[in-house]
């Protein structure tokens, strides 16, 4: 162990103006610590305790630091306990002395004490995968629309644009409803949270404004989020609200392009989901298909997350062609495994596999099952690449399990290809 840190989390106000002055040193010219401290004091749900530091014992300097930010995601109604480990940074002459490694021991004991679902990322590519962290949810997809193509002004339009306030927040919520009903993993963000984001997240890089659309007849209808920052050049849509008909999104797009030309932003980006009702319009007018980054997800326990998507299972098999199934899925990890015991369409019990025969397996590594058990990708999809996720022994000896094909059918309901999406909570 090097003695030469202490590990330590936060302990007082003091310790916000030196994680300021740690990742402004750390990623400038990005105003990262403006981010850092804004959250430190503000964030609905952030204490001082949720930030992990390692101070320099000599100087008494914070040299390296993260922040575990606690989000509320759902997934097809149930509610998971998110972690997010943002805003990761070491000063360069700290790096390569196994900080990161001792601060994310201390991480994983606060995600096992705290009961935590799922601990997230959204960094860097190529690093977090040594501490468990996998692709597993869709993000930052960048659908670019050239203005030439977009509809100029509406002649007669049937909405009126305003800026959206802190009066708004109920309809804002409102629509978050029909968002969340949309997608299986989607945010739940709370009226702190919203008040945060109308607030102090103005005050950071990841500052957004609101518009709200107004239909003459009706009233109060859409909404769309615009970043004031954010990766490239161009007039970036991060939110619409659903239900957008025809219509309303060719006035969402004649609205984007009048305000891409007040601000002389070259294209529009649409950080949306490519199913969207704006994404696939996009992609008719010619966008090229985006390639969509993803969440890093690590499942803190597995078992007890397979135990949390049990109503989500249960519904699955009841609208499938097994809706009465009795009998035991193992989830064969190689080192380990976990079976998921039926009774006549529900789940009895879900605990480790035991020596006792299965009706079905279901072989994957560790690393693949956040994949699975999400939606990301379809156990097919994954296998294009990685041939040791299979139903039964199917792949090895086929005489041996020749109920494979059944399996595979219910591995299929029960953990299917899903569309999920999840917006900014700061």
């Amino acid at each position: 162990m090097n003695t030469d840190y202490k590990i330590r989390r936060a302990e007082s106000k003091d310790d916000g103006k030196r994680l300021h002055d740690l990742f402004q040193e750390v990623f400038h010219p990005e105003e990262v610590g403006v981010l850092a401290e804004t959250m430190f004091h503000h964030l609905p749900g952030m204490t001082k305790e949720n930030w992990f530091i390692a101070e320099e014992k000599a100087t008494g300097r914070v040299v390296s630091a993260f922040a575990l930010i606690p989000w509320a995601w759902e997934m097809e109604g149930v509610p998971l306990k998110v972690a997010e480990m943002g805003i990761v940074g070491t000063l360069e002459a700290h790096r390569g002395k196994g900080l990161m490694r001792l601060l994310n021991k201390e991480f994983n004991q606060a995600l096992a004490d705290e009961g935590v679902d799922l601990a997230v990322i959204q960094g860097i590519p190529g690093f977090y995968h040594r501490f468990g962290f996998h692709y597993a949810v869709e993000m930052e997809n960048h659908i670019n629309l050239h203005l030439d193509v977009l509809p100029g002004k509406i002649e007669n339009p049937r909405f009126d644009f305003r800026r959206a306030g802190v009066a708004d927040i109920p309809f804002l919520m409102q629509k978050d409803e029909a968002y969340r009903s949309a997608y299986t993993i989607a945010v739940k963000r709370t009226e702190a949270n919203w008040r945060y984001l109308f607030s102090e997240s103005l005050k950071t890089e990841y500052g957004s404004e609101f518009w709200v659309m107004t239909d003459r007849k009706r009233g109060l209808s859409h909404y769309i989020r615009v970043a004031l920052n954010g990766f490239g050049k161009g007039f970036i849509v991060s939110e619409v609200s659903e239900g957008v008909d025809e219509g309303a999104a060719q006035e969402i797009l004649s609205f984007c392009k009048g305000k891409a030309l007040e601000r002389d932003k070259p294209y529009v980006r649409l950080n949306l989901h490519r199913e969207s009702t704006l994404g696939k319009i996009a992609r008719s007018m010619g966008a090229p298909e985006s390639l969509p980054y993803a969440w890093q997800v690590k499942v803190v326990d597995k078992e007890a997350f397979l135990k949390r998507m049990a109503p989500v299972l249960e519904r699955r098999l009841a609208d499938s062609l097994f809706p009465s199934y009795t009998g035991t899925l193992r989830l064969n990890l190689f080192d380990s495994g976990i079976d998921l015991a039926w009774l006549d369409g529900k789940l009895h019990h879900i605990g480790p596999a035991t020596g006792e025969d299965c009706d079905a397996m279901m072989s994957m590594t560790d690393d693949l099952f956040a994949l699975l058990c999400l939606g990301h990708r379809s156990w097919q999809e994954i296998r294009h690449i990685r041939p040791d996720i299979f139903p039964d022994l199917i792949y090895v000896d086929p005489a041996v399990c020749p109920a494979s094909g059944r399996t595979a059918r219910l591995v299929d309901a029960l953990f299917p290809k899903r569309m999920s999406w999840v917006y900014c909570q700061y």
